[in-house]
């Protein structure tokens, strides 16, 4: 766009004064006056010719009076010309995405001679006496383990098996010594639903191994070896008696919790064992105390959890 000449600008405009000031004083002044003449008509086409010479880049009289303006023109050619850039951009932003699609397909789709001839099955090598050896070695590593996870799961079963005679036993030991039936003993007791009401801090439902109800005393049994007596324990032996005095209590009657411990004919004394039973009778001193624990200790033989074992399998079948 060419800047404006303001020199040439002022001249035009001081020319243009001095037509119009010939026109007014020949308009004015002639004789006679008032009177538009042809010279008059040229004289003011000429103004209007220099005024629009400077609103107007060209100036065209032909069959029709047609005016434009440079800044215009240039303007709509750029409009023009951005949006046959953009029409460009897509089309080819198109054409690339077409090319690389199909040279995906072609690497995926159509894989090239040279490889489908290198694409085939062959027989394998022979593996290295080595790798061999290491492989059935880990294969007996797997069979040894898989066979000692069955072994321990077997003596875990056994030794679960043989506890629950052992604790059967001692509770008929026991009753026996009691002088009560086997009939009147209930093995794998709990409270009843209404329970819930009576403890205000747990509802957890405790199951003891066995239950005697007599006439003025009512027994809750819970046998333990004499080689487990482990913190957790305790703690779980004081929510029982938390549950019998709360069921005493509540029915106004005399209950207690009796701990049968177990020993086992041929276990050797151990000094950690002791300990521990000694800290178990100072801590549940009070309990004892107050009649709410008593604990009674019994021996079996082996001959005597054998035996009990036959007469389970024998009620079996």
């Amino acid at each position: 766009m060419n800047e404006p000449n303001n020199f040439v600008r002022t001249l035009i405009v001081l020319f243009a004064v001095a037509l119009a000031a010939m026109v007014f004083v020949s308009f004015s002044f002639s004789e006679p006056p008032y009177e538009i003449s042809g010279g008059i008509l040229t004289v003011l086409f000429l103004i209007a010719i220099l005024v629009l010479s400077e609103s107007f880049n060209n100036l065209s009289l032909g069959k029709v009076l047609s005016l434009s303006r440079e800044v215009e023109k240039k303007q709509s050619e750029n409009t023009r010309v951005k949006e046959e850039n953009k029409e460009l951009r897509h089309e080819l932003f198109k054409i690339v995405s077409n090319v690389q699609q199909s040279q995906v397909n072609n690497t995926y789709n159509a894989p090239s001679d040279e490889w489908l001839k290198l694409l085939g099955v062959v027989k394998a090598k022979d593996s290295e006496p080595d790798e061999d050896q290491k492989e059935q070695e880990e294969n007996q590593q797997v069979v040894n383990y898989v066979a000692e996870q069955a072994r321990r799961r077997e003596q875990n079963q056994a030794r679960h098996k043989r506890w629950k005679v052992s604790e059967d036993l001692a509770i008929e030991k026991y009753a026996e010594s009691l002088s009560v039936p086997d009939s009147e003993v209930i093995k794998g007791a709990v409270f009843s639903q209404a329970f819930d009401e009576i403890d205000p801090i747990m509802s957890r439902r405790i199951n003891f191994d066995g239950y005697i109800k007599g006439a003025n005393l009512e027994r809750f049994i819970e046998v333990r070896p004499k080689s487990s007596f482990s913190p957790m324990f305790q703690e779980r032996l004081y929510v029982m008696l938390n549950k019998i005095f709360l069921y005493r209590k509540a029915k106004g009657i005399s209950a207690e919790l009796i701990l049968l411990i177990v020993e086992f004919e041929g276990d050797e004394e151990d000094q950690h064992q002791t300990w521990r039973l000694e800290k178990f009778y100072e801590y549940f001193q009070p309990a004892i105390s107050n009649r709410l624990l008593k604990v009674e200790h019994l021996k079996l033989t082996e001959e005597e959890v054998v035996e009990a074992e036959s007469r389970g399998q024998q009620r079996l079948f």
